[in-house]
Parts: structure tokens; sequence; C-alpha cells
């Protein structure tokens, strides 16, 4: 049985995250679209620093709040469009 954990729910920042998941044992993460936003570096140069880790990438949650918009919804499938580029 593999072990993952949501980076969204532990504080700080996916650096000192990563050392203290792959320190617990963990396999993998759930990685957050703030993780990519936060972090210095690339998509590419992320992945590599989990896999450095001996981790591995479980699922991304890159999107949230894309129901319930009133009136800006060119701005939300903008913003989709944009996550799945990342993806």
């Amino acid at each position: 049985m593999r072990r993952s954990i949501a980076t969204v729910s532990m504080p700080g920042n996916l650096r000192g995250n990563l050392e203290a998941i792959a320190a617990a044992g963990f396999d993998g993460i759930e990685i957050f679209e703030q993780d990519f936003i936060d972090e210095a570096g690339s998509p590419a140069e992320i992945g590599a620093m989990i896999r450095d880790k001996g981790l591995e990438i479980e699922t991304f949650q890159p999107f949230r709040d894309f129901e319930g918009p009133t009136g800006a919804w060119r701005a939300v499938f903008d913003r989709a469009e944009r996550r799945f580029d990342l993806m």
C-alpha cells in the first residue's frame, strides 16, 4: 500500500514540507496549485526536487473555486486553461 499526503494539509513552504514528508516515510504527495505559485522554479524543476526526495506526485489539485462566479466566467475559463497548460 502506498502512502501519500496532500501538501495543502501542511503549514510552511513546499521545500520544508517535502523534507518532512520524506522523513515521515511517505511515498508520494498530492501537490497543490499554490505550491507551483509559491515555489521558485519551473514545474520541471519542482518535479525534480520532489523525485530527489524519493517521492512521487500521486495527484495534482490544479483548480479550486470554479463554480459560482457571478459574471466572471471568461476569467474563470482563462484560469482553467492556464492550469491545463501547467498539468
